[in-house]
């Protein structure tokens, strides 16, 4: 199959016209805004009721003005529609609307130039990407070193630097928003309620006992919430460089794994071990799937090891089920009889189960502690045609444009369009795609239809911990230095679709 971007080097004054043109386009900023109205609701009237109200008269919420006023944008401006809305015994008081002719003003239309990444390039470059991108480059540079005594030797040094990186260049949660981090360590009642202090919540319930654990070793003071986030976020580091050299080690320092580790380190989910305090990057481990692709291919014990490592990631968070579906599918995708595939399967679902809720058992005996569902219970799906609402927070629908905006935004910066790039290897390593292919079905599926409830830019520990099948597209890239430079400059392009996504309001909801 020949490469994807093949046709960019035949025809490239096309492409380069293709590129400004994109560019262009980017640059404009084109906003259809329709008449804008406030409502001051009755202070009695409940959120539930409110929101089938605004269903029921259009009203698309644009920000709680407070005092129970809300800004809205109107969809429906007839005549009726407005009688009805002022005439409501819900309703207070309106603005922007003439009460005596039943009319709004018109719809705005707006074109601006704008810089396509945002308003201040500037800050799209920060310290943590850029030592990434120096880290990443140099396992690149590594893996064309001929002997294997210098490789390892690069490399180890290169990962122990990431590590320390991870460590002193810590993410600000005033600069990056990190999920329900804020919650947690509002007050210690707080803490002690969310986290594993007297009860384990399901969803990522081994973070929770971390947590708990960590908080009666620091004696309960006041500043204990912090410092056990910092402290699990310090060995979510340590782990992730622990787990990169020992697949460089299992795969004996080949060009192959030095230069899959490298696109492991320019990737955008790596900026997570720059102390993000979330749970939901806690699923990925770069050492899960080369470790499966190996055991597949051979039928080796690498399924248990594999296995081990994602039921251990499932248990850190929930998200890690999607690495857990992928290996199954790969498993079933391998060119073995069908008896041995089914085999293969139940290898990795015994260990992956076992590492994932064996640890129950420790909670309820040893700790004498209820399991509680959390967000186990509940998964956030986005509409498809009509945006919807839940607790005061927009759901766009995938098809619009907003929709469509989240969804370029995440596939950019999870690595999505390595899928192409491993493609493009098919005629050269046709098992190994089918492989990962089918491994990220879920991780694609499950991308498009998920709903960060708090926006890409606060959720986006769990936009990554969505798509664990980056790790298996740039395996597969790793078997060619050419889809390799592709695949890393990707990645590295994908930095500023990260910053621009939590420094931007647009992308919180």
């Amino acid at each position: 199959m020949a490469a994807p971007l093949s046709w960019f080097t035949r025809h490239p004054r096309l492409a380069i016209a293709v590129a400004l043109a994109a560019i262009t386009l980017a640059a404009v900023d084109v906003r259809i805004v329709g008449p804008r109205v406030t409502v001051r609701w009755a202070p009695a009237l409940e959120p539930a009721n409110r929101a089938v109200l605004e269903e029921e008269y259009g009203l698309r919420p644009l920000r709680d003005e407070g005092g129970g006023a809300w800004r809205y944008e109107l969809r429906d401006r007839s005549r009726d529609n407005l009688r009805a809305l002022v005439a409501d015994a819900s309703v207070d008081d309106t603005g922007y609307i003439d009460r005596d002719a039943l009319t709004v003003d018109d719809t705005e239309w707006t074109v601006n130039l704008r810089f396509p990444l945002g308003p201040n390039p500037g800050e799209l470059f920060q310290l943590q990407s850029v030592s990434l991108v120096l880290a990443g480059a140099m396992l690149l540079w590594a893996a064309t070193l001929p002997d294997e005594r210098r490789r390892r030797m690069v490399t180890i040094v290169t990962m122990l630097g990431v590590g320390i990186a991870g460590i002193a260049l810590t993410l600000s949660p005033v600069l990056v928003s990190m999920g329900d981090f804020g919650t947690y360590t509002y007050t210690q009642p707080f803490f002690e309620k969310y986290t594993g202090v007297y009860q384990i919540r399901f969803e990522a319930h081994l973070s929770h006992a971390i947590l708990g654990r960590l908080y009666a070793l620091l004696g309960r003071s006041a500043d204990a919430p912090h410092t056990a986030f910092d402290l699990l976020a310090g060995g979510a580091t340590f782990w992730f460089v622990v787990s990169a050299l020992g697949i460089g080690f299992y795969e004996r320092w080949s060009p192959v794994v030095i230069r899959y580790l490298g696109l492991a380190v320019l990737a955008p989910s790596a900026l997570m071990y720059f102390g993000y305090h979330e749970f939901g990057y806690l699923s990925l481990n770069v050492a899960a799937f080369p470790l499966l692709a190996r055991a597949l291919r051979e039928r080796g014990a690498g399924v248990e090891a594999s296995g081990a490592l994602i039921g251990l990631g499932t248990a850190l968070h929930g998200f890690g089920l999607l690495a857990l579906a992928g290996g199954w599918l790969a498993a079933l995708a391998a060119r073995i009889r069908w008896r041995e595939r089914l085999v293969l399967v139940l290898r990795l679902a015994a260990w992956g189960t076992a590492a994932w809720v064996g640890w129950i058992a420790i909670y309820i005996i040893l700790l004498k502690f209820p399991i509680a569902p959390g967000h186990a219970d509940f998964i956030p799906l986005r509409p498809w045609l009509a945006d919807a609402y839940l607790d005061d927070r927009v759901n766009v629908a995938i098809l619009s444009v907003a929709g469509a905006r989240d969804l370029f935004f995440t596939a950019w910066v999870v690595g999505a369009p390595l899928v192409a790039v491993a493609v493009s290897l098919w005629r050269g390593h046709a098992g190994l795609v089918r492989m990962a292919l089918w491994y990220t079905m879920p991780s694609v599926i499950f991308s498009v239809v998920f709903w960060p409830i708090q926006g890409l830019g606060v959720d986006t520990d769990l936009v990554f911990g969505a798509f664990p099948a980056m790790y298996a597209l740039a395996w597969v890239c790793a078997h060619d230095t050419r889809r390799t430079a592709i695949a890393a400059a990707l990645l590295v392009s994908g930095h500023i679709a990260f910053w621009r996504i939590v420094l931007d309001a647009r992308f919180v909801t």
